[in-house]
């Protein structure tokens, strides 16, 4: 049974070997056979692939050409992009020329309607922009809208250009405006705005005050104005603009004015009435200066006062020093005026600024206490040192030349002030001038001009309080030069007498006595001084 079985075994061994060679053959063939369909499929796939390929590369050349042509037709036009404007006005579509057309129409209409105002209060001035002429770049602006996507690749041109036409581009129009011409319109309005300060007045009319009220002065800063118009201009708009003032208060005020009630100063000098001309000097001097109001801290001068000394002014001729005589002259008289001014000015004990004397004693005042008046280069000045102002009151009426000065009395009712001259020296007089004349026979002699004797005068201030003496001091000096006598003696010898003969008669000849000084003096009650004439413009 062994046997058997392995006889059974080896036959089965065989035909198992059998079957293996057969199956190993037939996979062989089939494992060929799948090479071979891979392999065709292979080819069939990179045959498919490239056909796609093909396919494929033909379609991206055909979108980029038609994207290429796309771009270009978009940047390659000759007008303005979409999305452009100037100044907040849509010019896309339009040429340069049909931009610029539109927007210099629409610039002239801005133009003609913008205006600056200057406004205060209910004062008004209007300035057109074409006054500070404003002009716009138009051009330029157009310029730059049209430049926008015109430069660089294509790819880069076309994406600004959509960008724009998506995203809009305002260009602003550049402007300019001349700063001259703002300058010189605000000046103008200036003269027509300002307003100068009025001081209070004060007149006295029969003896009594009367007072205004004062006004602010008001002006333009035209520097600090300048800035606020400008600041319109460049917002390329008009609007109103409120000026920069600069307010000037006034020197004198109704309540300094009604602080001029006391009398602080007072003197006259007399005047004869057999002197016309003289005589209207003094009105007419009294007339200029009468009224006047000298402001605190304010330098009152007589020359001003008085005006030009000429006949066109009202002046007449009368006598006057020349060159140590008295002559006619024009405005012979102002200065009893000025010194009957300058008695009533320290009286009232105010500062002299400056003073001359005469060349020579006049009689209206007394020695020491006159004042002349001659050109630019004697003149009498006086400053109000007070708290407040001082008013000027002068006439000329019934003999009497009067100075008043009204103001504020800061002293008690006992205070006095006075003057004493004292002398210092007198000075003789020079030699005689002696003139020959030919014509007059020797020991013929005559006074044609009596010289005056010259002095030196100091005048002293003394104060009194309730009666008694507190003060004496020397106040000012005055010097009066000498005049030399002027005398005509005759020069001419006498002829021999005759041989007498018997038939002849002697005569006995006539003798010519010199002729004597017939000139007379004008008496004055305020001095014993001999009366002289004031000093004229340019004599002295």
């Amino acid at each position: 049974m062994s046997q058997q079985r392995n006889s059974h075994n080896n036959h089965n061994n065989h035909n198992n070997h059998t079957s293996y060679s057969s199956n190993n053959v037939a996979s062989k063939r089939t494992q060929k056979r799948t090479e071979r369909r891979k392999k065709a499929k292979k080819k069939a796939f990179f045959a498919g692939i490239l056909a796609v390929g093909m396919i494929a590369g033909g379609s991206v050349f055909a979108y980029g050409q038609y994207m290429k042509n796309k771009m270009e037709e978009a940047v390659n036009i000759n007008t303005i992009y979409n999305g452009i404007s100037v100044n907040g006005t849509d010019i896309s579509g339009k040429t340069k020329e049909e931009a610029l057309q539109q927007l210099q129409q629409e610039a002239d209409v801005h133009l003609g309607n913008q205006k600056i105002t200057i406004q205060k209060e209910d004062k008004i001035w209007d300035i057109p922009f074409s006054d500070l002429d404003v002009k716009y770049d138009i051009e330029a602006s157009v310029e730059q809208a049209w430049e926008i996507g015109r430069t660089g690749e294509l790819k880069d041109r076309y994406k600004v250009v959509t960008d724009v036409a998506q995203n809009k581009e305002d260009i602003p129009i550049s402007y300019t405006h001349d700063n001259q011409k703002v300058v010189e319109k605000l000046q103008q309005i200036a003269t027509e705005f300002n307003v100068d300060a009025q001081d209070s007045t004060i007149t006295r009319k029969n003896g009594a005050f009367q007072i205004t009220d004062e006004q602010k002065g008001y002006a333009l800063d035209v520097d600090k104005t300048v800035p606020k118009v400008e600041e319109l201009l460049e917002q390329n708009t008009g609007g109103i603009v409120e000026p920069e003032i600069t307010v000037t208060e006034p020197k004198v005020t109704r309540a300094d004015n009604e602080k001029v009630t006391d009398l602080i100063g007072t003197y006259s000098t007399t005047y004869s009435a057999n002197a016309a001309g003289r005589n209207e000097n003094l009105r007419v001097g009294c007339a200029n200066i009468d009224g006047t109001v000298i402001a605190p801290g304010e330098v009152f001068s007589m020359n001003v006062g008085l005006g030009p000394q000429t006949y066109a002014n009202g002046y007449k001729d009368a006598g006057v020093y020349v060159n140590g005589k008295v002559e006619q002259g024009v405005a012979g008289g102002v200065c009893q005026v000025t010194s009957t001014l300058y008695n009533a000015v320290i009286l009232a004990e105010l500062e002299v600024v400056e003073r001359y004397p005469h060349s020579m004693t006049v009689g209206y005042v007394p020695l020491g206490r006159d004042a002349a008046v001659a050109g630019d280069y004697k003149d009498l000045k006086f400053r109000n040192d007070t708290e407040y102002p001082v008013y000027l009151e002068a006439y000329a009426r019934d003999g009497k030349v009067v100075c008043n000065l009204y103001g504020h009395e800061i002293h008690d009712a006992g205070h006095k002030v006075d003057f004493e001259m004292v002398f210092d020296g007198t000075i003789p007089k020079p030699a005689e001038k002696i003139t020959k004349d030919a014509s007059k026979p020797e020991g013929y002699r005559q006074v044609t001009y009596n010289g005056k004797t010259g002095s030196k005068v100091s005048t002293y201030k003394i104060i009194t309080e309730g009666g008694k003496q507190t003060s004496k001091e020397w106040f000012s000096s005055s010097t009066y030069r000498a005049t030399a006598d002027e005398v005509t003696v005759g020069t001419k010898k006498a002829e021999a007498a005759p041989e007498p003969t018997p038939a002849t008669q002697t005569e006995t000849p006539k003798t010519e006595e010199p002729a004597t000084d017939t000139s007379t003096t004008e008496e004055n009650t305020n001095s014993e001084q001999q009366p002289e004439d004031s000093t004229p413009i340019g004599a002295e």
